[in-house]
Parts: structure tokens; C-alpha cells; sequence
């Protein structure tokens, strides 16, 4: 199965399948029986829904920068811009006071843009299973593709809602009248990952290995499921899948071509969504990548509104030089003690003295697995192999190899993800997967045993907005009385 349309449409509004607006806290679309007894026969059409379906993602996790703020703001290694008053609390600066976000409620607090995709996926998954594959050019396998495509998407997206905000409400069909959504409670962790595995089985089973990364594939939906399983502590799969994503021929990028990994389809990459520029798509505009470059990046551009890297993050981490850091960082132009991340700066001038950036954002990678791996072996008592995968990483980095062991290993793995997977969206999942808030120093005074026992490290809900639509959703705990 190959998807039949060029990648830039998948920034395209018009790709999404159902258009109307529903007042309901899950986002989801009216089905109209009548468009659907037309729209379901005819396997382009799925094609058109899946690509909708990629569009949604993408849309989601831009919104008001939140995949940066959700990962690495709120980690505390990369810092909001002088202009960004509104996000002073829940940073390093206010204390990760996650509860105090005006004008970002929308996007921090709400989750009701993934259910968007969520239903989008049970769509495709309910109406292309009763679908005769005569309908489909590629017969069978091409059915059971999209079907693949959509069961891998779904499951990301409850894993990534799970990760922002806690327990989720699991919605596994559609609901034939959206305006009459019944209250739902929230679904504990386990049966929420248990599904996302039902369906990563599913599509490692039925993905092809395609060699466009921006849509899902075998290593994909493997990376998932490793990382699915870190996330639960089942050290032994987690390894398991890790291995088996290797297999798929990925191999890091030099250190001289490490930016190459997010201008798109680099043998490095696993997963990503199209973001490159298009006259439909300007990521300038749009202020996702742009944030963390500086006017040596766009010219004109304002220091007050760069993000830059922590400064002590950037003494106590990077205190030996090495290639990487001089890779992916560039000092501020008026301020050389400051430095921004120039992992997304590859500019294209549009029209004369207006730029866009035009990377692709680099979901799931070679190094963030091998360091995954790297994590499972040192759980499952492998410390000689999780040593040899973090110097792996160490060395193509341009630093020394390392001999470190007992709890300073574990420890290292997590600072080498730090260094390594900056400004890519990771690092709070990081913190809370391997309970390292304790274990640092500079997250201990803000995360106490209390705040940690009552899940404070996952993002409030937006009650004033969702708790009239359902009235059995519970605020996280932490968050009822901070």
C-alpha cells in the first residue's frame, strides 16, 4: 500500500474528512449516513480519511507550540522567550506551576483536539473493515494498511494523551450521534496502554516498511511499542521491541550531517510528520520551529521572542566540548552566553525578506531508541550492553566513551537523552517514565513526595469547560488544590 497523494497535501484542512463543528468535550464529527453510504465505497476515499487523519496529528500537536512546551518547556533545559509572560509559571522560572496558563487554557489544559483524531481513526478502522477489498487497488493488503495506519495513529495518540495528562477517556468506536455523547469516567492507565498495544500488534503485523518516514511503518509501530512498554516498566518487552526496531535498516547520521535528521527522511528517522514548506504550509507564520531560532537564523528576528537552552543546563550538561553541541546550538547574535537550538533552521526565503522554516518534526528516532534499549538493559541487569549503547551515542556526539555503573548509569542514560533529544519534545516523559525528579537536584525543590504520590508532574484539565459536558471527569489530583 502506498498513499497516492503528495506529502504537502496532508497540511491541507479540506483533507479532513468530516468538517462540522460539535459542541460535545470529545471533538467528535457527526457520521451522516447518507455521505457515508457514497464516501465508504470507494478505497481513494479511505486514502483521503487517512491522510486526514496524518493532517489532525499534525494540527494537534502544533497548537500554541504545545508538543515544545508539553516536553521541554515544562522539563526546564529549554527556556520560554522574554515575551512568553504567559508561560513564566509553569517553567523552570515560576516552579512548574502547571495550573496558571492564560490565553494557552485551550491548548495545555484541553484535550479535546485528539479525540478529533481518535474518532477520525475509528471511522476509518470500523468502515474500511466491512468494505469488500474489490474496492481497493491493492486488494487485501492495501486494506488492511490503512486499517494498519489508522490503529498505529490511534495509538499514539492516547499514548501521548496519557503521557500530557494522565488517564484519558477511552473511546474505542464511534458514537453515532456525537450531540449525545453519554458521561464518561476516566479509564485507568493500564487498560488505555493495554489497547494502544492491541493495536501496535496490529499494525507491526500489517505495516509495510515504507521508506517515506512521515507516515507509520514495521520500525515505527515497533518504536511505539518499546516505548509503550518503558512507559510501564515492562523492561523485558520494552528491550524486546527496541531490538526489533533495529532490524529495520536505521543508522545514525554523522555528527557533521546531524541537522540532516529533521529536514526529512533521514536515515535516522523513524517517524515524523511532513512539515516542510509549502505555499499552503508557512511555518513561520505558524511560530512552531521559528521559536527557537534567532535573527542568525531569520533575519529580523527579535532575541525576546528565541527560546534559548537553560544556561546552567548548558554549563553542568555540555561542560566538555563536542561536535553536537556546536551542531545543534548557535549563540545569540547580540548575547554569546545564551544559546538557541538550530535543530529546525532550515530557512526558505518565500518572498524577499519574508522566511519560512521548513523541517519536518522528527517524532521517534535511531538514537532516542538506542537509548531506550539502553534503559531496558539496565533494568533487565544488561549493564555492560546498556554501557555500550549509551558510549554508542556518546561517541557519535563527539565526546569520550564513558565507564560508569551501578545507579550512575541509569543516571547518565537520562542526562545522555537530555543532551541528545533537546528541543525535541521528550524530555518531561523522560523525567516522569525513570522518576528522576527525586533523583536531581533541580527538580527535587519543586517536585515533593506529595506533589509526585498525587501525579503532579501531568498537566490540570480544563474543568471550567469539560466538567459541564461530563459530568463524571475528575480533575488530576494534584491539581484540585494547587
Amino acid at each position: 500500500m502506498k498513499f497516492k497523494y503528495i506529502l504537502s497535501l496532508i497540511g491541507i484542512s479540506g483533507m479532513i474528512l468530516f468538517n462540522s463543528s460539535c459542541s460535545k468535550y470529545l471533538d467528535l464529527k457527526p457520521e451522516n449516513s447518507t455521505y457515508d453510504e457514497v464516501f465508504w465505497k470507494d478505497g481513494e476515499n479511505v486514502n483521503r480519511a487517512t491522510l486526514g487523519a496524518y493532517a489532525l496529528l499534525r494540527n494537534s500537536l502544533r497548537a500554541d507550540r504545545s508538543y515544545f512546551i508539553f516536553g521541554d518547556i515544562a522539563s526546564g533545559i529549554v527556556r520560554q522567550a522574554d515575551e512568553d509572560w504567559n508561560m513564566d509559571q509553569f517553567a523552570r522560572s515560576g516552579g512548574y506551576k502547571f495550573s496558571y496558563a492564560p490565553y494557552l487554557e485551550g491548548s495545555l489544559w484541553n484535550w479535546t483536539r485528539f479525540y478529533g483524531i481518535i474518532n477520525q481513526c475509528n471511522l476509518i478502522v470500523e468502515q474500511a473493515e466491512a468494505m469488500d477489498i474489490k474496492l481497493f487497488d491493492g486488494g487485501e493488503d492495501e486494506k488492511k494498511g490503512y486499517i494498519a495506519n489508522a490503529r498505529f495513529l490511534r495509538a499514539y495518540t492516547y499514548f501521548y494523551m496519557q503521557r500530557v495528562w494522565g488517564d484519558v477517556l477511552l473511546v474505542k468506536e464511534t458514537f453515532k450521534n456525537p450531540q449525545n455523547i453519554p458521561d464518561m469516567t476516566r479509564t485507568p492507565e493500564k487498560e488505555t496502554l493495554a489497547f494502544c498495544k492491541e493495536d501496535l500488534l496490529y499494525a507491526i503485523a500489517n505495516l509495510q516498511q515504507n521508506p517515506t518516514k512521515s507516515f507509520a511503518s514495521k520500525g515505527a509501530a515497533n518504536a511505539l511499542m518499546a516505548e509503550v512498554c518503558a512507559w510501564e516498566h515492562d523492561y523485558i518487552n520494552a528491550e524486546k521491541y527496541a531490538n526489533e526496531t533495529l532490524k529495520f535498516g536505521y543508522s545514525l547520521e554523522d555528527v557533521k550531517d546531524y541537522r540532516k535528521i529533521w529536514k526529512g527522511n533521514s536515515k535516522e528517522s523513524i517517524f515524523e510528520l511532513n512539515m516542510l514548506y509549502s505555499e499552503s504550509g508557512n511555518e513561520f507564520t505558524e511560530d512552531f520551529f521559528s521559536r527557537f531560532l534567532s535573527s542568525a537564523s531569520i533575519p529580523g528576528k527579535g532575541s525576546g521572542s528565541v527560546w534559548d537552552i537553560e544556561p546552567e543546563f548548558l554549563e553542568t550538561e555540555f561542560d566538555k566540548p563536542e561536535a553536537r553541541l556546536d551542531s545543534m546550538s548557535m549563540p545569540f547574535p547580540d548575547n554569546a552566553a545564551l544559546k538557541t537550538i538550530r535543530k529546525y533552521d532550515d530557512i526558505v526565503e518565500y518572498r524577499e525578506g519574508k522566511y519560512a522554516v521548513s523541517n519536518n518534526l522528527v517524532l521517534i528516532r535511531l538514537a532516542d531508541i538506542i537509548l531506550l534499549r539502553a534503559e531496558a538493559y539496565y533494568k533487565n541487569g544488561k549493564t555492560t550492553l546498556a554501557l555500550n549503547d549509551l558510549n554508542t551515542i556518546r561517541k557519535r556526539a563527539g565526546l569520550e566513551e564513558i565507564q560508569v555503573s551501578g545507579a550512575e548509569l541509569f543516571k547518565e542514560i537520562f542526562r545522555e537523552r537530555r543532551r541528545e533529544l533537546i528541543g525535541e519534545g521528550v524530555i518531561q516523559f523522560d523525567l516522569i517514565r525513570m522518576n528522576m525528579f527525586e533523583q536531581l537536584d533541580e527538580y527535587s525543590a519543586y517536585y515533593s513526595a506529595d506533589r509526585i504520590a498525587n501525579k503532579g508532574y501531568y498537566w490540570p484539565l480544563d474543568m471550567r469547560n469539560l466538567l459541564p459536558q461530563n459530568e463524571l471527569l475528575t480533575q488530576n489530583p494534584w491539581w484540585k488544590n494547587h
